[in-house]
C-alpha cells in the first residue's frame, strides 16, 4: 500500500512542476520566444564557436515552443490525471493497479522526451546551450526535471504487492 501511495504521490509532484513550468512560459509567452530565438541564434558560444546546427527560421522556433510546451502539457495533466487514477487504485488488485500506471507513464515519458530529448539532446547538445550565458540555468534544470521524471518512470514500472 505505502508504494502505491507513495507512486501517485511522486507522480503528482513531478506533473504540477511540469505545469507551472508551462504555465511560466504561457504566461511570458514573448520572452520564451526571445530565448527560444537566442538560444539557437549561436551567439555568445565562446568556447566552441561553430555549431552544427542552423540557425532556425521563426516559424520552426514557433512549432518547436508548441513541442515543448505540449509535452510539458501532457507531463503535468497527464501525470495528475495518471496520479489519482493509481491513488483510486491504491486497493485493487495488482493486475489492475498495474493497468491503472497507464497515464502516470505516459505523462512521465513525455517529462523525459522534453527535458531530456529536447532539452538536453537538441537545445544542449545540437545548439551548445551549455556555453552560452543564459543556457546555465536550462542545462543544468533540464537534466535534473528529466532525472526526476526517468526516476518516477523506473519506480512506477515495478511491481507492487498485493494490496
Amino acid at each position: 500500500m505505502t508504494d502505491r501511495i507513495l507512486k501517485a504521490a511522486i507522480t503528482a509532484c513531478v506533473a504540477l512542476m511540469a505545469l507551472l513550468y508551462v504555465a511560466h512560459n504561457i504566461a511570458n509567452l514573448p520572452q520564451a520566444f526571445d530565448f527560444f530565438v537566442y538560444t539557437t541564434s549561436h551567439a555568445d558560444q565562446q568556447a566552441y564557436p561553430v555549431t552544427l546546427l542552423p540557425v532556425p527560421p521563426e516559424f520552426l522556433i514557433a512549432i518547436g515552443m508548441v513541442l515543448v510546451f505540449s509535452l510539458e502539457l501532457i507531463a503535468g495533466l497527464g501525470g495528475l490525471y495518471g496520479a489519482w487514477k493509481l491513488f483510486s487504485l491504491r486497493n485493487a488488485l495488482s493486475a489492475d493497479f498495474a493497468a491503472g500506471k497507464k497515464w502516470a507513464k505516459i505523462a512521465m515519458g513525455a517529462a523525459v522526451i522534453n527535458w531530456w530529448g529536447l532539452f538536453q539532446g537538441v537545445a544542449v547538445a545540437g545548439y551548445q546551450l551549455w556555453q552560452m550565458p543564459l543556457g546555465e540555468g536550462p542545462f543544468y534544470g533540464s537534466f535534473f526535471f528529466g532525472a526526476m521524471a526517468m526516476m518516477t518512470l523506473i519506480y512506477l514500472s515495478q511491481s507492487e504487492q498485493e494490496a
